[in-house]
Parts: C-alpha cells; structure tokens; sequence
C-alpha cells in the first residue's frame, strides 16, 4: 500500500489534527449556539518532546528533569507477611504488629509512622540498597561507617518489594 495509508502520524502532526479538530468543534458549537461548549472541550496542543544527549543526561543526574519512578500500589497484607517471614522485627519495630521486643529490636530505626514521612520509593530503596542513605543513630551503621542492614536486591522479587513497601508505608 503506497501513500501516507496505514502510517502512524507523528506527535507534532497528531497535534495539528487535534487541534484542527478542535478548533472545527468549536466553529460548529458557536454556530449551534453552543459557545461555552466550545470552550470547554477545546484541548491544548501536544507538543512533541525536546531530544536530549547522552552528555546533557549524564549532566542532570542520568534522568530528565522532572522524571520520577512511582511504584505500583503493593499488598501490605502480603507485605506484613514477608516483614516477618525475613524477620525484619529483629531490627525494626512496627506498632502494634511487633513491638519492641528489648535488645536486638532497637538496632535500626522503628517503622511505626514513618510512612507519612517518606514516599514509597524511599522505603525501596533503602531495601535493595541500605547504603544509599546512612542514617546517624544508635546501632544502625558498622565499624565501616555503611549501614548494618542487609542489602536484598538479590533476595526479594520486585513483587515483594512492593508488598513490602506497602506494609511498611
């Protein structure tokens, strides 16, 4: 099939055409009597994305401005389980789920909380990589100076990172 048939069109045409249909809505609302219509249902145009280099990438921290990764919603449920089945209560406390239990439970920082402190992604990340933020506080850091907490990026699925994440948040 020869022509511009069956190709898909760009974002800067995509946008010509929705805006051109936009604009032909809005002339046959102002002709219906319509006018408010119009206005309302009038879109902006898409604008196509600006390229950007390697380099540029690089610059500004290896992603572009303005992107951010969000995690999927997760099961706390299942994450409860998994919070106990690795035996994360042996450092961590998560009221009223497991309390402190007196001695190694005061080893990293109590959980109860500190959901509404921090996005979901923090939690992530401090799971796979500890390391990642060193926080000050009694027990939580080595002789090293890194954090005692155990790195699971190789122990846990993604899906059960997000369930746990879930339950902690």
């Amino acid at each position: 099939m020869g022509g511009a048939a069956g190709r898909v069109p760009s974002a800067l045409s995509a946008g010509f055409i929705i805006v051109s249909v936009a604009r032909l809505v809005a002339a046959l609302a102002i002709v219906l009597g319509l006018g408010g219509l119009a206005l309302a249902q009038t879109p902006k145009p898409i604008t196509a994305p600006k390229p950007i280099t390697m380099e540029e990438l690089h610059r500004a921290g290896g992603v572009p401005r303005g992107w951010k990764f969000t995690l999927p919603p997760g099961d706390a449920k299942t994450g409860r389980a998994l919070f106990a089945k690795l035996e994360c209560n042996k450092c961590h406390e998560v009221k009223p789920d497991f309390p402190k239990t007196g001695g190694a439970g005061d080893v990293g920082p109590a959980l109860t909380g500190m959901g509404a402190h921090h996005p979901a992604e923090y939690f992530a990340q401090s799971i796979v990589d500890p390391n990642a933020v060193i926080l000050a506080g009694p027990g939580f850091v080595g002789p090293d100076g890194r954090s005692i907490m155990p790195d699971y990026r190789d122990s846990l699925t993604f899906a059960e990172l997000v369930d746990l994440v879930a339950y902690i948040k």
